[in-house]
């Protein structure tokens, strides 16, 4: 467990390399941090078990101003897997990949690429709790807390009809609310219904293409009808969500997807068939 002296050496020698590496080009000179730990206490980002810094995606923006963000500063080398293989989080604002200088509010994004994706948001205000942090994630959680994560909820289908070449559906997403570990600011706005043709390409957001945006405020339920194309009949149609986020922020994977399979059968959901049990006496059994 981590306790108050481990967190004033890591505080410290955060703070020299700091001073040695930020070029007076980045966009925080002097630079801040942004952390999930300081001398004050600790709190851990679940997002889910086993998940590794490298198998997650995402970014931090400054509420309001989204244009002051991480650039390419990427979570692989501000997230790292610590006691109990939960996440922690530190992340150097004055990186000369940063864009601008995020000030007042911080909202951080992440979501993992991994099957059964989640994802959660973060804020914080620069300079609460007054701790060696700027933007302190720990701020106002108890010295130990696990900040847990929600799933990047997968389409249900609650029906679907083929008219043609086209496959009408009807589906629904469940609520996202529980992701949101912050205020407004980092709340879901809306969810993209997004599609990929002929083979799922996995959970990043780039092999994916926009079908239809349904309105979410605050990561409420959400339905949604469309169509998918089957024109060609060898190339089957899969759909999933993209979460968007306030100020136009998009978590950077997709959740799982559902497959409509154009020849012949209709989409998901596809029911099993179950046989109907004998009755009468079984073959080859004498009842006398």
């Amino acid at each position: 467990m981590r306790n108050a002296f481990r967190f004033l050496a890591i505080v410290g020698v955060a703070a020299v390399v700091i001073a040695a590496v930020t070029p007076a080009s980045a966009g925080c000179n002097p630079a801040k941090l942004a952390s999930s730990f300081n001398e004050q206490g600790y709190a851990y980002i679940d997002l889910g078990a086993g998940v590794s810094n490298t198998q997650v995606v995402g970014g931090f923006w400054q509420a309001g101003a989204p244009g002051n963000n991480n650039g390419t500063y990427g979570p692989n080398e501000w997230l790292f897997v610590d006691l109990g293989g939960k996440l922690s989080m530190q992340a150097n604002l004055g990186d000369a990949r940063v864009n601008g200088c995020p000030a007042g509010k911080l909202v951080v994004r992440l979501s993992t690429t991994t099957a059964s994706p989640r994802f959660m948001t973060l804020t914080a205000v620069e300079g609460d709790c007054l701790s060696s942090t700027v933007f302190d994630f720990r701020c106002g959680r108890a010295t130990g807390s696990i900040i847990p994560s929600a799933p990047i909820p997968r389409p249900q289908v609650t029906s679907s009809g083929r008219a043609g070449t086209v496959v009408n559906l009807n589906i629904n997403l469940p609520s996202t609310a529980a992701g949101n570990q912050g205020d407004s600011a980092g709340a879901v706005a809306s969810y993209d219904i997004v599609r990929a043709t002929g083979a799922d390409p996995g959970r990043g957001a780039g092999g994916w293409t926009l079908v239809t945006n349904v309105p979410a405020a605050g990561g409420v339920p959400g339905t949604a009808s469309f169509s998918a194309d089957c024109s060609n009949p060898s190339q089957d149609q899969f759909f999933a969500t993209r979460i968007v986020f306030a100020d136009g922020q998009k978590a950077e994977s997709v959740s799982d997807s559902f497959r409509v399979n154009c020849n012949p059968a209709l989409a998901e959901p596809r029911f099993n068939v179950v046989p109907k049990k004998p009755v009468g006496p079984k073959k080859g059994i004498n009842q006398n």
